[in-house]
């Protein structure tokens, strides 16, 4: 199979559209033979990865096998990385701490663009937050509330204490009297919250309230306790709150630069609601790629910008995250963590039985994708695969384009909704 049939089967889409894409890049950039290259180093990665889970002389070798493999490499790191952090309590503070201490060392103090401390406090006398006070014991009070509770954590509890059609239309309308000078610089805050929180947001989410959990313009990434200390959340707490930080972190960016703007609040708002354009790409003389803030394929696996030339801003956040777990594991390679280097684009086609070879199924190779279906239980045909089809494309745009460019180019022009490139 040539390289642009191979690429476009795994990214599920017409090989015109990479025909296309190719002819196009090559004038703009200049460089030839990058699909090829990516091919290439892809075969001898899926080649290796195989060779290192022992399943490279198995034959046939089944896609549900290699699945099952994959998420059993997962869950062997995942009580690694326990053992790493002492065997943490997630069901309380000091236990979620560890992990997170770990997590700022990474990433470093990271600073941004942030909503300050008593403009929050303001908007939720504009709106007092029913729920939360009921919850907490202080009826309508919303001063004795905010007098002696941490204005983080209520933020926090927006999240999920109160209802989301009153969020979206009560509260966040509150935001249009913001302006710039409403924020301030300071470093992103990462926090758990108390106890008392798991047991709050039990009640009104159930067995759907996740465990963590950010809020950008605050530059806040928060962590509930677990009701339990169920060991195959440290790998996913892990990942996350590194993905959180840097997805906060890009945004404050984002955020900045929309401050010297007469819209920046329309704009930030949009912003946070993090929906792409479902519009025509312009030029189609021209090479346009949408930009798609969100995973698409975990609400519709069938959305026809999935399989038009995109770039993923949630997807480069983790593909960051990747490269400080890959630090990570250098002082630590007894983890095992190393495995998982250079694996956040890769996927193969394994056939599904013995008896039909040539019916195949798309396995990912991805950490984030494996350790979500570890954290779900995912069985074989639920496995998660939307990270890793988010990654490939990426992966493109940044080895014709460049990283730091792609990074520049989401910034200007996420708000759009699409990037044009010219030669």
């Amino acid at each position: 199979m040539n390289p642009v049939s191979k690429i476009a089967k795994l990214l599920r889409t017409p090989d015109k559209v990479l025909i296309d894409l190719e002819n196009k890049m090559q004038k703009i950039t200049g460089k030839k033979e990058v699909l090829d290259k990516i091919v290439k180093k892809h075969d001898e990665n899926i080649k290796a990865k195989l060779e290192k889970l022992g399943l490279a002389g198995n034959r046939p070798l089944l896609a549900e096998k290699v699945y099952e493999t994959l998420v059993d490499k997962v869950k062997k790191d995942n009580q690694a990385l326990f053992g790493h952090f002492h065997k943490p309590d997630l069901s309380t503070q000091i236990g979620c701490r560890t992990l997170i201490n770990a997590v700022k060392e990474l990433t470093g103090d990271l600073t941004g663009f942030y909503l300050k401390k008593e403009k929050a406090k303001e908007l939720f006398r504009l709106n007092p937050p029913r729920q939360i006070m009921k919850s907490l014991g202080y009826g309508g009070d919303v001063e004795k509330m905010l007098e002696r509770e941490d204005i983080f954590e209520l933020f926090c509890a927006l999240r999920f204490v109160e209802e989301k059609d009153w969020l979206n239309n009560v509260f966040f309308k509150t935001y249009d009297i913001l302006t710039k000078n409403d924020f301030e610089k300071r470093k992103i805050k990462v926090m758990v919250l108390p106890e008392r929180w798991g047991k709050i947001g039990q009640k009104f989410m159930g067995k759907k309230l996740h465990h963590m959990s950010h809020l950008k313009e605050l530059g806040l990434i928060f962590v509930i306790p677990a009701t339990n200390s169920d060991l195959e959340k440290i790998i996913y707490l892990f990942f996350m709150t590194l993905h959180y930080s840097y997805e906060v972190d890009w945004h404050s960016r984002l955020f900045e630069s929309y401050s010297q703007e007469k819209d920046f609040i329309k704009k930030m708002l949009n912003a946070l609601k993090v929906e792409a354009t479902s519009t025509p790409l312009p030029n189609e003389e021209k090479m346009s790629w949408r930009i798609v803030p969100n995973y698409l394929a975990k609400n519709d696996s069938n959305d026809f910008r999935l399989y038009e030339h995109h770039i993923n801003p949630e997807a480069w956040f983790y593909t960051k995250t990747a490269l400080a777990i890959e630090k990570f594991f250098r002082r630590f390679p007894e983890i095992g963590l190393g495995f998982w280097q250079d694996s956040d684009a890769l996927a193969g086609y394994f056939p599904l039985d013995t008896a039909n070879g040539k019916e195949r199924a798309l396995v990912s190779f991805d950490l984030f994708d494996n350790g979500i279906s570890l954290l779900r239980q995912d069985v074989f045909e639920n496995r998660q695969r939307y990270h890793q089809h988010e990654a490939l494309w990426n992966k493109i745009f940044v080895d014709y384009i460049g990283e730091k460019t792609m990074e520049s180019l989401m910034i200007e022009n996420t708000n759009k909704g699409y990037v044009t490139l010219n030669s």
